[in-house]
């Protein structure tokens, strides 16, 4: 059995070779497939990471009427808490936020030239919603709230990355199937062109009694391999584009970028990608031996 399989090995990484350029040309179209499954699955991850960390953990400034007393400010405060879905509801006078707002000399020039404050009073709130929707209802209970002049909510521009995450999705999710429905065909052209050019080992082997499970092996395993070529290819193209991205943010704009794509690409990552990409190129021969015409074992044999 050891035997056999070592054959097997040799034999595909034979044909692989003696088919480099075919070779190349399949794991190429395979590695495009992962690159857009990895490109579809990172920024699956990155959307839930989004989700989780900003739409519902979001925090929206309640801004209350102009002139409200103090009691009724401190009462909007407390009708906002007992919300549910509110975490928390800090209270910030006109003063407060005029001196928070003083801290950049320029803001605290142009207030020093007004007679009044024309700062409103306004409630930080941080939500603890558990979803979407949730976050929407708490947003419209406190515009509903005595003394609210408008909410600046968060919600929005979440809403709107989430959309646009979601449409990007779908178009790497079409090029993913685009690609992979191509690196089928080009596997099985390079399967047809190996078992062509192997016509005469064959005819050998099935004169010698070789089954086709026998001669079909190296086949499968060819692709198997070629799969796996490209996935670690592919993985390994994230994983540099990731690096290169991460420093030249760092370097050129002084921007983490993980502070913005949370979620990016790993071992486990990687060696999902890899494994993928090796069954849809074992999926690729195993189509073309089971559905194209490459009776080529009997027709050998004759």
């Amino acid at each position: 059995m050891n035997d056999s399989f070592s054959y097997f090995i040799r034999e595909a990484l034979h044909q692989a070779w003696r088919q480099r350029m075919l070779t190349l040309v399949a794991a190429s179209a395979l590695a495009l497939a992962a690159l857009s499954g990895g490109a579809w699955a990172l920024l699956w991850r990155n959307q839930q990471a989004w989700t989780r960390d900003l739409a519902f953990s979001a925090q929206i400034a309640v801004f209350l009427k102009p002139g409200l007393a103090p009691e009724a400010q401190q009462a909007a405060a407390t009708a906002a808490l007992s919300l549910s879905g509110v975490a928390s509801a800090e209270l910030v006078t006109p003063q407060q936020a005029a001196m928070e707002m003083s801290r950049d000399p320029e803001i605290k020039t142009a207030l020093s030239l007004l007679p009044d404050n024309p700062l409103p009073a306004a409630l930080k709130v941080r939500l603890s919603a558990e979803t979407q929707q949730q976050a929407a209802d708490v947003e419209t209970r406190l515009k509903a709230l005595d003394g609210v002049d408008s909410v600046d909510a968060t919600a929005g521009a979440v809403e709107g990355l989430l959309k646009t995450a979601e449409a990007l999705k779908t178009v790497l999710l079409a090029a993913a199937a685009a690609f992979s429905a191509a690196a089928l065909l080009i596997v099985a052209a390079v399967l047809r062109l190996a078992a062509w050019t192997r016509r005469e080992e064959i005819s050998i082997m099935r004169l010698v009694g070789a089954g086709h499970g026998f001669i079909r092996a190296p086949f499968l395993i060819e692709g198997l391999f070629q799969g796996l070529l490209g996935g670690a290819a592919a993985s390994v193209a994230l994983m540099g584009l990731q690096a290169f991205l991460l420093s030249t943010f760092q370097a050129e704009l002084g921007v983490d970028l993980r502070a913005f794509l949370p979620e990016g690409m790993d071992l486990g990552l990687a060696l999902m990608l890899t494994a993928a990409a090796g069954l849809l190129g074992l999926l690729g021969v195993a189509l073309a031996l089971a559905t194209l015409p490459v009776a080529f074992e009997d027709e050998a044999a004759r």
